[in-house]
């Protein structure tokens, strides 16, 4: 002990003190990779932080290279030290508040400390700017030490009071390296006030420990904060390989169970086939092609859904690799509710043009998610036209909103939208579905030059399920493609008579 104590009074001597200031260095560092690699908030508030300390500390130490940097610019460290001090505590504050997920436990606290950090900051930028003109005034060390600390420290003790209540891992360590830090901070101010420089050297050792106590403590914090983000990573990962295995599944089963109602029924009009009279045949026989018929929708329906899944599903996996939580959450939460609708759709044989409109609308909001600028929809439906009266195949006009993503919008920069008008014509309806994409013939140009081509069959779907429909009916639905070339007006215009 008697050799501990005179070793640690020599800190600003003997390297421990530029030690202590090199460990901050390589903390600041080390979180600020961390930071780029994470894109968490706290890791980037915990690097700065401890680089303004760094900064706050570099002229402290003697008989070290720092010294020689302090010397060489005395003044320039000496108006620093307030700006510095007054950042170190703001960057604190918000570092605590990421990490303990404040926003979300106390917000009202939040939004007080928001409040007043923007009033100091800008009391802070008025004194400093008079102080320019009147730096004899000393405005900013008086405000920073006088005003600005009381205050902050009382807000502070009431934060962490509130802190005490919620349930969060680590803010014990955080608690506990803040303790240390205000102990050591306190406890070097009582033994050096009104000490001469010799004295404030021996004792500056305790304020040294506790900045390194806080720092090794917020560090372990930070470490178990990784290990938590990395858990609840690979649950996720494993909640949606759970969820893709259970659509493959079902998905098959359904194939199945289609296969087989669809073979029974043929099998059904064979035997009557050979047992009845021609007259009672042809209405036995129109009666099981029509449900044959019925049989081929839901089976061509169970051909499309998997197409448009999968491009979802590879959406939320570039989300997760590329670690966007809430985006990969968000679209998780509107693919459901798509994945339900299409379900309940997949039991009919025909649904009203507002639900099938409802299913566009949510599939283009999913798409869109996958667009940094997003996608513009626009829907104009006439007032004399009843949506609900107007019945359409399930799923007859996802194709041509996914043609107009994938083959129009995604090669085009700038500006993308598409509009859907819907109006009353002589004896029916027009429906246009119009993108301001770069056409079919750039695309088949983009096409032809990939080694792997996409080949599109949801418009011959379609088509053949149109066909059927008529068929099952009595209605001449149809469509027709438009291109447009003109620069300023170029995409492509499906347009479905109803």
């Amino acid at each position: 002990m008697d050799g501990i104590i005179p070793f640690l009074q020599d800190s600003n001597y003997n390297g421990l003190g530029f030690s202590i200031i090199s460990i901050l260095f390589y903390l600041s560092i080390y979180h600020f990779v961390l930071y780029l690699k994470n894109k968490d908030n706290f890791y980037l508030f915990y690097s700065t932080y401890a680089f303004t300390n760094v900064l706050i500390l570099v002229p402290i130490p003697y008989n070290v290279f720092l010294q020689d940097i302090f010397l060489a610019y005395p003044d320039f460290f000496i108006q620093l030290d307030s700006p510095l001090k007054f950042a170190s505590y703001i960057l604190f504050s918000y570092f605590v508040i990421e990490v303990l997920h404040l926003k979300n436990h106390l917000p009202r606290f939040v939004a007080f400390f928001n409040y007043f950090t923007l009033s100091g900051i800008g009391i802070y930028l008025v004194l400093g700017t008079l102080e320019v003109f009147k730096p004899e005034l000393n405005l900013l060390q008086t405000f920073f030490y006088f005003i600005f600390l009381p205050i902050y420290f009382l807000v502070m003790i009431y934060g962490s009071v509130l802190i005490f209540r919620i349930d969060e891992k680590v803010k014990g360590y955080i608690l506990t390296g803040s303790l240390f830090l205000g102990v050591g901070a306190i406890l070097s101010a009582v033994l050096t006030v009104g000490q001469p420089a010799e004295v404030i050297d021996q004792n500056f050792y305790v304020y040294y420990i506790g900045v390194l106590v806080e720092n090794l403590l917020f560090t372990y914090a930070l470490a178990i904060k990784q290990r938590e983000v990395y858990k609840e990573k690979l649950r996720f990962q494993e909640e949606l390989v759970i969820k893709l295995k259970e659509n493959e599944e079902l998905r098959e089963m359904l194939n199945q169970r289609l296969q087989s109602e669809l073979d029974l029924k043929e099998r059904q009009i064979i035997t009557l086939a050979a047992d009845a009279e021609t007259e009672r045949m042809e209405r036995i026989k129109a009666h099981y092609e029509r449900e044959i018929t019925e049989l081929h929708l839901r089976s061509l329906r169970s051909q499309m859904n998997p197409h448009f899944i999968f491009n979802a599903l590879n959406s939320i996996k570039v989300f997760l690799i590329e670690n966007d939580k809430d985006r990969a959450i968000l679209y998780l939460n509107r693919f459901s509710k798509l994945i339900r609708l299409v379900l309940e759709s997949s039991r009919k044989t025909k649904i009203s043009l507002g639900e099938e409109l409802e299913i566009a609308q949510l599939y283009l909001t999913l798409e869109s998610i996958r667009f940094d600028d997003g996608i513009e929809f626009q829907m104009e439906v006439a007032e004399d036209v009843r949506l609900n009266h107007i019945d359409v195949p399930p799923l007859v006009l996802q194709p041509f909103f996914e043609n107009s993503i994938w083959h129009g919008l995604m090669n085009k920069a700038g500006k993308k939208w598409i509009r859907v008008m819907l109006k009353k014509q002589e004896g029916g309806h027009m429906l246009s579905i119009r993108d301001n994409g770069i056409g079919r013939k750039a695309s088949q140009e983009i096409n032809s030059k990939r080694t792997m081509k996409k080949e599109s069959i949801g418009m011959s779907l379609s088509k053949d399920r149109l066909e059927l429909f008529n068929k099952n009916e009595s209605v001449h639905y149809h469509f027709e493609i438009i291109d447009h070339f003109l620069a300023e007006d170029s995409g492509t215009e499906v347009i479905f008579w109803l």
